[in-house]
Parts: structure tokens; sequence; C-alpha cells
């Protein structure tokens, strides 16, 4: 079976697909074919996705992108996507399917409700589902979220949150479930209500944070020595500076506000709290503090890099941590000294 697929939006995460499905189509195990458009508002993007083989062919032009997709990835900034759904939506053909990987589901849905084409009976003729890939632990603390970044390993036994909207057809469902699972993923259902709170901590309070920071240290009287001061550490803090607009921005913070208030809420408290610690130069409770978070990111570190997140699986020990082989080697020492400490 034979697919036009249209991929809006060329970064890491729009290429990856394209060349995930590309290498699934090389296989002897491929049954379907795709030809890949690739649309993105800048070129170079687009051009270096060609190059590497990821597309098929590229428009700057989304209609023309999108133009006879039966399947269409949209890669698209929050801030961008209700105009996107407004000029691509309406010329949509019947039966395609719209899979949106957008930080916020629900009021993606609405945008479809409004723009999508329907029957005379008033149904929609195509359909949306959000999709939220949680990338290959090889690549989560990889900088490089460009074009350049694309690897077609990136799902490779990745889950790959389904977020449906109430109504969405089954038949879209499993397209969605399908194509995941071509390019390596594994599925998880999410009500799309669920995924906008969970992704306010996860997501937008990081992008939030690291923005505050930078804008905490351009108020500063120590601003023209601060900036050029700036490393790795501050400057992936707030690396979504890079490709966000303060549209972007501010449609997520106000489109999901309630959601990223109380995570803002329960993080200022921590804060506070360390904040007074320091102030009493209260060292146990800044010791007990930095303890707890290494301990329950080393937990967090070994079951994301081993993907088992049951409770009591055996605990895996030589999985790569951030650093490749060498985060490994101290998340190993750490646990053996504490087990050798427990055995004198």
């Amino acid at each position: 079976m034979h697919v036009n697929v249209a991929i809006i939006g060329m970064d890491r995460l729009g290429a990856s697909f394209g060349l995930a499905l590309k290498r699934y189509q090389s296989t002897s195990k491929g049954q379907h074919t795709f030809t890949i458009i690739g649309s993105d508002p800048r070129a170079q993007p687009m051009k270096d996705a060609n190059k590497m083989g990821a597309i098929d062919n590229f428009n700057r032009a989304v209609l023309k992108a999108t133009a006879n997709a039966d399947l269409l990835i949209v890669n698209a900034p929050f801030g961008a996507t209700e105009e996107l759904y407004a000029q691509f939506g309406p010329d949509l053909k019947r039966g395609a399917v719209v899979l949106d990987t957008s930080l916020l589901k629900v009021p993606v849905f609405g945008y479809a409700k409004e723009f999508f084409p329907k029957d005379p009976q008033g149904n929609p003729v195509a359909y949306v589902v959000g999709i939220t890939p949680i990338v290959n632990a090889k690549a989560l603390y990889s900088g490089d979220l460009e074009v350049e970044g694309a690897r077609a390993d990136l799902f490779d036994e990745a889950e790959v949150l389904v977020t449906p909207d109430i109504g969405t057809p089954s038949e879209a469902i499993q397209l969605a479930e399908d194509l995941i699972g071509l390019i390596g993923g594994k599925a998880r259902f999410m009500d799309p209500a669920e995924h906008d709170g969970l992704i306010a901590a996860t997501e937008i309070l990081p992008s939030l944070l690291g923005t505050a920071t930078f804008y905490m240290l351009t108020q500063s009287e120590g601003w023209k020595e601060f900036r050029r001061m700036i490393n790795p550490t501050m400057a992936l803090t707030m690396q979504g500076l890079r490709t966000q607009r303060a549209d972007d921005i501010n449609g997520l913070l106000k489109r999901n506000s309630a959601n990223v208030a109380r995570h803002l809420d329960s993080l200022i408290d921590v804060l506070q709290q360390l904040r007074e610690a320091l102030a009493d130069d209260d060292e146990d409770t800044i010791e007990a503090f930095t303890s707890k978070a290494l301990s329950e990111w080393d937990k967090w570190d070994v079951k994301r890099f081993s993907g088992q997140w049951e409770e009591g699986r055996a605990a895996v020990d030589s999985v790569a941590g951030p650093l490749g082989s060498l985060g490994g080697m101290l998340g190993m020492r750490r646990r053996r000294r504490d087990n050798d400490e427990d055995e004198d």
C-alpha cells in the first residue's frame, strides 16, 4: 500500500519521522511505501532533511505540501498550530488523518472541529489524533534539536503517547497505533486532558524556568558579566527560546494556565524551603535535599534507560546514564559503594 505523507515542521523530530518511515520501507518486512513531502517556514531545514533522505520533496507553501496527503504529521510550535489548521484543514482529502505532536492536545481538537471538512450532515470527514513521542533514551540528553540531530532510531522501543478525542473513529486511532509500530515505538493511550496536565510539569514548567532565569539575569546589575559566562548548563535550560516565539510561550501558558500554576506553586514551595535552609545555614536540610534529589534521579535514570518502569522488576545496573558509559559507571559506582557500606 502506498501512502502520501506530509510532515509539517522540519526539526529533529519531524525529520526523524521521515527517516524512520524510510527505514521501514527499505526492510524486507515493509508492506507499505511512502512519498513524504516536508514543509517548514525555513528553507535550509527542508533542504537538509531532503539531503539526508528523510523526505522526498519539500515545499514551504503548506497547502502545496499537504495536497493529496493521506497522512499528515503536524510538528509545529504551538503558537502556529491554529493558523496552520486554518490553512490546510478545509482542503484535507476525505479520510485523511492528522497526527499532531503539539504540546497541548485539547486546543488542537477544537481547531480540527472548526476547520476540518464535514459531510452534508455535519460529520467530520478528516480526523486528528494527538501523539507525543517520548524519545529513545539514547537521544534524551542531546541538545541538538535541529534536523542535523535526526535519527531513524529516535523512536525505537520508545513510548509514544496517543491521545484521541472523543468520537475519533477507531480506524484513525488504529492508523496512529500502526504507524507508531512501523517507526519502532510502542503506543500508550492517554486522556487528552490528563496529557495536558502532565505536560505542564515535564515540558512547559522547565521551559518557563529557563526563560525566567534568563530574564532575571538580563535584569540584574551583573548582566554585562553574566552574558559572557553562559555555558551549556544555562544555554540548555533556555534552548526553547531558539525555537519558540512569544506567541508559542504565551499560548502554552494561557491555554494551560491552571495546570502550570499548580506545578509552579509546588516548585516555588520547594525553592522557598531551600532558600530558608540556605539563609539559616541549615546544613542538614541542604544535605537531605541534595541526597534525596540525587537518589531519586539515580533510580529514575536507570528505569528511563532500561524502560523497566514496573516495580518489582530486577534493577538494571549496566544501563548507560546521561553521559554515556561514564554516567553509567558513576551510577554503578555509587550503588556499589552503598552496597559495600551495607556489608561492612
